[in-house]
């Protein structure tokens, strides 16, 4: 059993669900990335969703992409993402979201390869449709790092039936088409497909974009899900904070999150 799956077994006997924070590397730049990074490490946090600025990142909201947008404006390279690993000692895994282009680029093989020397658990490919995923999974396996997979509100029943058939770590459940960034409530369609998931799979569920707020947390942990994924709304907090500060915004507003898990 794998260092996430673990954790997702602990906080569904605690019952409770996983908080997997979202940030984006090198924005505002590499130092406070870091100190975020730590701070989550620190929190109570659970896992963390670590991005790769890109400069064309279509699954991504407003929140997001300016974030990416600001980290590549001020020279943000694969290379810095290395850097940042190698300078942290987490308690808690992290996972790296990253764009396909960027791995095809790097070398999918030396990337994933290089990750897991890094002590990276787990990738989230956006675009990878699940179709062309074999050769990522294969690596995936050799060096036990989990491919998350993704599922939208459009997704058929038969195409979740292959998703979950493939996918060897959580399933990426997305709240809603379109991008990501902050919403005011989740459709039913959600539960529905939380309960389409379970049918053919006992792998964990995580709900992404659009989280922000206690009620979406409990909100989704009354439909079964195993963790809730927070972006847009991390990055906003950490926009508004400062190193001089401590990141105190950033730092308050997971604690909020936390409360409610």
């Amino acid at each position: 059993m794998s260092l996430i799956d673990k954790i997702f077994q602990e906080t569904k006997s605690n019952n409770k669900i996983a908080l997997m924070p979202f940030i984006m590397a090198g924005d505002p730049n590499i130092e406070i990335t870091i100190k975020a990074l730590n701070i989550l490490d620190k929190s109570g946090s659970h896992v963390i969703e670590l991005g790769i600025p890109y400069s064309d990142p279509l699954a991504d909201g407003t929140a997001i992409q300016s974030s990416a947008q600001r980290a590549l404006n001020k020279g943000f390279r694969i290379n810095h993402l290395f850097l940042i690993l190698e300078n942290i000692n987490l308690s808690i895994p992290i996972i790296i979201f990253c764009y396909f282009n960027l791995i095809l680029h790097y070398g999918i093989g030396n990337f994933i390869y290089k990750l897991y020397q890094l002590n990276v658990k787990g990738i989230i490919i956006p675009d990878l449709p699940v179709e062309e995923a074999d050769e990522i999974l294969m690596l995936c396996q050799q060096y036990n790092m989990s491919l998350n997979l993704l599922v939208s509100p459009v997704s058929t029943e038969s195409r979740i039936r292959l998703i979950v058939k493939k996918a060897n770590g959580f399933i990426y459940l997305v709240s809603s088409t379109g991008v990501t960034g902050i919403r005011d409530n989740f459709s039913d369609v959600i539960k529905d497909k939380i309960e389409i998931i379970r049918r053919y799979s006992n792998k964990p569920i995580v709900i992404g974009f659009g989280v922000s707020k206690p009620s979406h947390i409990k909100q989704i942990k009354a439909w079964g899900a195993d963790g809730i994924i927070i972006g847009s709304a991390c990055m906003q907090q950490i926009s508004k904070s400062t190193e001089s500060d401590g990141l105190d915004d950033f730092k308050n507003f997971i604690n909020e999150m936390l409360q409610s898990i």
